[in-house]
């Protein structure tokens, strides 16, 4: 098993609510529990608890732990999300446990961690929804996939897959079914098996904004594309939030490819999961990015209201690893957020 871990440091990630403040009162240091190719053989969460005391002792104060709701497969990593509510709990997508183990596994691994003394992070995967239940018509237009504001086709009806129904589960935690109108776009018209960068057509729909500029707008990443300016969607991810906090008794959260979702949204979110459940719920986002600015720009936008990981810092250690010694190491907090405190009071 090849594990990485990272250092939570003041400067490396850029708390400045409230909230931040509570959560990270000193520098420690975080454990990611898991890589993208682990067998899908189920044991993860077992592991984890098994190995909670040995981490610990080693100076772990905090476990990153991989998504842990249902997938699109069994074998799925997690990022290719179907269903939040299931955590290794129902038979859906031809499997009751995901590719780490059951839901008991899960909360008892958490429970392990707690009791040795180290906190969990969980990871939150919300731009996304894959492997739907079924197809709907829908009217959308093709965009330019270097430039998704620039409409290339008239508009047309696809077959998009965008009805999830959750028949394993049913209405157990939540009785919402999701429909083409909770999403911007797709990547897959069915009926004529091609692949397209489709925006959906239809009252108030457009790509979010704002969000990453790259290729014009980077709301699009994947799958079905969550509108965060739908309020249903936004109110369904806050009354997960708070149930999935409260059933697991996790310490805060990893969030993935926050560039593709409104910078808006997570303020809000966070605010409301942090005063439903009275947990100051430390964050950190995954804005990929080495360009200082748009990290500057995000902790700006955002308040303060999540850390970040320092994918500038990331990118001098690997320039640095690939120089053959001809790095120039004073330059190595050069342009990366712990070389900037200023940002993170920004």
């Amino acid at each position: 098993m090849f594990l990485l871990a990272f250092l939570l440091t003041a400067s490396l990630f850029c708390p400045t609510g409230q909230h931040a403040k509570a959560a990270a009162p000193f520098n420690g240091t975080m454990m990611q529990y898991f890589e993208w190719y682990l067998p899908d053989d189920g044991t993860l969460w077992t592991k984890v608890a098994n190995e909670a005391n040995n981490l610990s002792s080693l100076g772990i104060t905090a476990l990153w732990l991989p998504p842990a709701y249902k997938g699109t497969s069994r074998s799925d990593v997690g990022y290719g999300v179907y269903d939040l509510y299931d955590l290794g709990e129902f038979n859906q997508k031809g499997t009751v446990r995901t590719k780490y183990g059951t839901k008991a596994q899960y909360l008892q691994a958490i429970q392990a961690a707690h009791a040795a003394g180290m906190q969990v992070y969980a990871d939150v995967v919300f731009d996304h929804k894959g492997g739907a239940d079924g197809t709907e018509w829908v009217d959308a237009v093709e965009v330019n996939p270097s430039d998704r504001n620039q409409e290339i086709s008239g508009t047309y009806q696809i077959q998009a897959w965008t009805k999830f129904d959750f028949p394993g589960r049913g209405n157990t935690y939540s009785s919402f079914k999701w429909r083409w109108y909770h999403f911007d776009g797709v990547d897959w018209d069915e009926s004529r098996k091609l692949s397209r960068i489709y925006k959906f057509r239809g009252i108030g729909k457009a790509w979010d904004w704002e969000v990453d500029t790259e290729n014009g707008n980077y709301d699009y990443l994947m799958y079905a594309d969550l509108d965060m300016d739908h309020p249903e969607v936004v109110t369904e991810l806050k009354n997960w939030g708070k149930w999935y906090v409260n059933t697991t008794n996790i310490d805060g959260f990893r969030l993935d490819a926050v560039k593709h979702i409104k910078f808006s949204f997570f303020p809000d979110w966070l605010s409301y999961v942090r005063s439903q459940t009275g947990k100051p719920l430390f964050t950190v986002g995954e804005y990929w990015s080495y360009d200082i600015n748009k990290l500057h720009n995000y902790i700006t936008k955002t308040n303060g209201t999540m850390s970040l990981f320092d994918a500038p810092l990331h990118n001098k250690f690997y320039t640095a690893s690939k120089s053959g010694g001809a790095f120039d190491m004073r330059t190595l907090m050069t342009n990366t957020l712990v070389n900037y405190p200023h940002l993170a009071n920004a």
